[in-house]
This record gives C-alpha cells, structure tokens and sequence, in this order.
C-alpha cells in the first residue's frame, strides 16, 4: 500500500530541520544548537565528535574561515523518525580552514545530512559532505590531478620512513 500523505510527525520533523538549518547554517546562532541536540546524540561527522558541542566547536571554526556561509535546502524528505536533507552551500573562504590560509575566494559544496528525531530533539545525524570539492577551491589540493596528489603523498611518505 502507498502513502499519500506524510504524518504529521514527519511534517513537524521536516519543520525541525528547517529552522535548525535556517538558525544555524544561515544566521549563525550556535548557541541554538542546545535547543535541537540532545546532551547524548549521535554525531556521525568524523569531523564533528559526538553531541552537540562537538558539532558547536566544528562549526564555530568553519564559520570563522567562511563567515558568510548560506546553506539552501535542494530536497528534504522525512519518514518515521528520520529526515534527509541535500544542502547547497556557499560562502567566501576569510579565513584559516584546516592550516589553509584565506583565499578571499567564493566556494560551494553540497551534502546529504540524514537526521534521527526523537521527542523532537535531534538524537542523531550522519552526513556525506563533498570535501575534495572544497579543498580544490581553497586550494588545499596542488592539482586538479587527485591520483597525482595521491603519488605524491606517497613519496613523501616512503622518503620520510626510509
């Protein structure tokens, strides 16, 4: 049997997302994040730790290198307790990112972050972020040529245990 309409559930967790995505990623109120994580949520960013003020730290150290970021939701679809989320986000490389100094140039990456609500707290979020195509734009890469990169790292790493 297919469904026609979502729950309301589903509806008041898409509505969650919404203003957690609009609060944090586009007016930059961090302290909000305590009102959509709880103390013991599973944080599955390996950039992020676990639970809210990890998320809090990860994110106050990309806002200060991008402090205009924006975030627009592309798709959002809920079912039962879990919400996904494709973000577009942009913003304007001011300052150190990952030992990368500013750019002053624009860059804009894409995610897809799935979000675990319970009690409507957030109790859980994994995200895929694309991270290379970032790194290209701030030029944390050498070359457009990744496999290049990767022999590089190499030898560098051989040279270096030698």
């Amino acid at each position: 049997m297919f469904r026609t309409e979502e729950t309301s559930q589903e509806e008041r967790n898409k509505t969650i997302i919404r203003s957690f995505i609009k609060e944090v990623f586009n007016e930059h109120n961090l302290l909000s994040i305590d009102k959509y994580f709880g103390k013991d949520s599973m944080e599955g960013s390996p950039q992020a730790g676990k639970g809210g003020e990890s998320f809090r730290q990860f994110l106050t150290d990309f806002l200060e290198a991008f402090p205009d970021w924006r975030a627009n939701i592309e798709h959002l679809v809920a079912e039962n307790n879990l919400v996904v989320v494709f973000l577009y986000g942009s913003g304007t490389h001011k300052g150190e990112f990952h030992e990368i100094l500013p750019t002053n140039k624009p860059v804009n990456i894409r995610s897809a972050d799935l979000y675990k609500i319970e009690h409507e707290i957030i109790t859980g979020h994994w995200d895929v972020v694309d991270q290379l195509n970032l790194l290209k734009q701030t030029g944390g890469l050498l070359s457009e040529d990744v496999t290049k990169e990767f022999k590089d790292a190499k030898v560098v790493w051989m040279h270096d245990y030698e």
